[in-house]
């Protein structure tokens, strides 16, 4: 899970400034969100660790599963966003977040 929160941490600024050109998502708010959003998906991916064992982690029904178990109105509160924004920054985040984190894990070490 370590891993995980390293993709977060090298990947804010990639992560930020694709989600700033969506609605309602300024630089400190895309900043806030990626910290809030990305703590939100390693904890469903540890939740969903057994069931996602042998899988893609960027293949779309993996992507599907992890969105389907994200709190999408908790995270709407905490930013004081429209939850129909918060799934297009998660839309958007959530893809892009195991595609970093599927490269990382097949990288050497």
């Amino acid at each position: 899970m370590q891993s995980l929160y390293g993709v977060l941490a090298q990947g804010t600024r990639d992560f930020v400034h694709l989600l700033v050109d969506l609605p309602g998502l300024s630089h400190e708010r895309a900043e806030r969100f990626v910290e809030l959003a990305g703590t939100d998906l390693i904890e469903s991916i540890e939740w969903r660790r057994r069931d996602l064992r042998g899988r893609s982690l960027s293949a779309p029904g993996t992507v599907r599963d992890l969105l389907s178990v994200i709190r999408a109105r908790r995270l709407a509160a905490a930013l004081d966003m429209p939850q129909a924004e918060v799934w297009a920054a998660l839309r958007a985040f959530v893809p892009r977040f195991l595609e970093m984190a599927e490269g990382m894990r097949a990288q050497p070490c």
